[in-house]
């Protein structure tokens, strides 16, 4: 895993269309929310780490390619290249992985204190501030809409001056 996350950070230096750099931080983010994953108990944690990346990688990537030439999109040998030699980086830890004895002894020896984390997430003490980040969300998402509605039209203007 920390093999891909090396190699996804190493390839983003050679990349320049906005295209393939979104791509990248799309699977960049995916590797860092399984990473997460397996080290959390609970899933959800991941889940929100991935929808918030995602949703910011998107905008920036239509801030982007709003503000950036018509660019053709092409692949070069070594990215060919590069790209054959994935599944040999991950080989090592399938291997390792394909016996998943331990994880199992893990799960039947788990605390079930720590399961119910998110339990704490959403008691009395805390019901404030879930309320006020519910209702931010919510005014921000009212407000973005708005601007986007009085604009109506791309960040970038046409007029060649």
């Amino acid at each position: 895993m920390l093999k891909f996350m090396f190699f996804f950070s190493l390839l983003s230096c050679f990349m320049s269309n906005p295209i393939s750099m979104t791509f990248l931080l799309i699977l960049y983010s995916l590797m860092i929310s399984f990473f997460v994953g397996k080290m959390m108990i609970t899933s959800w944690f991941c889940i929100i780490i991935i929808l918030m990346m995602i949703g910011g990688i998107l905008v920036i990537f239509m801030y982007i390619t709003s503000i950036s030439s018509n660019e053709s999109f092409s692949f070069s040998f070594f990215y060919y290249f590069m790209i054959m030699f994935i599944p040999f980086m991950y080989l090592d830890e399938t291997l390792i992985s394909f016996f998943p004895l331990d994880s199992i002894f893990m799960i039947l020896m788990m605390d079930t204190s720590e399961s119910f984390s998110l339990i704490k997430l959403y008691n009395l003490d805390n019901l404030v501030l879930t309320i006020f980040m519910v209702l931010y969300l919510i005014f921000t998402m009212i407000v973005v809409s708005f601007i986007v509605k009085h604009f109506k039209g791309p960040l970038r203007s046409l007029s060649y001056e």
